[in-house]
């Protein structure tokens, strides 16, 4: 049990528990946090394979010095936290686990409840949106960068044949798996393989840039690994966001950077992926470009971060409060 009196202003070490396993998590708390007040508060979800010391850690003390408390936690499987499959992108693992930090956040005296948020970044920014379809405990919502329509990104990018063989090829990991008990991790995003690409001259995407560098790669975070089983696709396959938008039925803001609508941009085109599943949403609805900026610059770039977190700042305080209880 955490002890209330324990915790300070800024970055606490903390863990709780989802689907019976300890999750490890930061608590970011406002200057002059005081455990008998009230705070507004956030769950934050982080982008695909990510740790919470990488975007989690630029976007949670930036929130703490704007009023709120934030939790950012590695899910199942990632990180410090418990799961004996490591590194495995289940969507619907991951949405559990984000119903279990709002239900955490809840249990806390100095979270108010009628001003509790949610954020996800990339991956999780879909998983945020089809959690708060049915879960009102969460006020409004946020992706950034978010990879918003899976069934877009796969099954209508790819031709039947394509798209069947994909599938294959995840199944066979996963049988493989259960009759080894060996499960094969596999460089999912192929960064690997442009490790070498960019040792020979090839010009770096921003992926590369970001996971496979000092600026957030293993070297830097050494809890953070860019495998995956080698069956992780199966589950974030089936999670499309986008189906589900026009019964959301939360406010929701989606962020995306300009270079984000660019085919040349390297990396998938969340852009129109978010812009989609706007178009589609329930209100009230805000959509949010930011000038200059490329899908992964909204990770960790200060000036592109913190225009992304104005603009979630007034959409969460015009959207909390009594005025989003659900109605008898």
């Amino acid at each position: 049990m955490m002890k209330l009196q324990n915790l300070k202003s800024g970055k606490n070490d903390i863990t709780f528990k989802s689907q019976g396993l300890n999750l490890s998590a930061h608590l970011y708390t406002p200057e002059g946090f005081d455990s008998n007040g009230s705070y507004p508060a956030i769950v934050f979800s982080s982008a695909f394979n990510q740790v919470k010391e990488q975007t989690g850690a630029v976007y949670g003390p930036d929130l703490a010095e704007r009023g709120y408390v934030m939790i950012v936690f590695d899910h199942i499987g990632y990180g410090d936290s418990e799961g004996e499959i490591r590194n495995n992108e289940n969507a619907f693992v991951k949405i559990e686990s984000i119903r279990d930090a709002v239900s955490f956040m809840g249990t806390l005296p100095f979270v108010d409840r009628d001003n509790l948020f949610g954020i996800g970044v990339c991956a999780s920014g879909g998983y945020m949106a089809l959690t708060a379809t049915t879960d009102k405990r969460l006020k409004a919502i946020a992706s950034v960068s978010g990879m918003m329509g899976n069934k877009a990104s796969y099954f209508e990018a790819m031709d039947r044949e394509t798209v069947t063989a994909l599938i294959a090829r995840q199944n066979a990991g996963r049988q493989k798996a259960y009759e080894t008990g060996v499960v094969e991790y596999v460089d999912a995003l192929g960064m690997g393989a442009e490790v070498e690409a960019v040792k020979n001259g090839a010009t770096p995407s921003e992926g590369y840039d970001y996971y496979m560098t000092k600026r957030a790669g293993a070297e830097t975070y050494p809890n953070y690994s860019h495998l995956s089983p080698s069956f992780m696709l199966e589950a974030p396959m089936l999670a499309d966001a986008t189906s589900y938008a026009p019964y959301l039925y939360t406010p929701y803001i989606g962020i995306i950077g300009e270079k984000a609508m660019e085919p040349a941009s390297g990396v998938l085109m969340t852009g129109p992926l978010t812009k989609t599943f706007f178009d589609k949403a329930s209100d009230p609805k805000q959509f949010v470009e930011i000038e200059g900026a490329s899908h992964v610059d909204l990770y960790d770039r200060d000036e592109f971060v913190s225009r992304a977190i104005d603009a979630m700042d007034g959409f969460f305080k015009k959207h909390g409060g009594a005025q989003t209880k659900a109605q008898p």
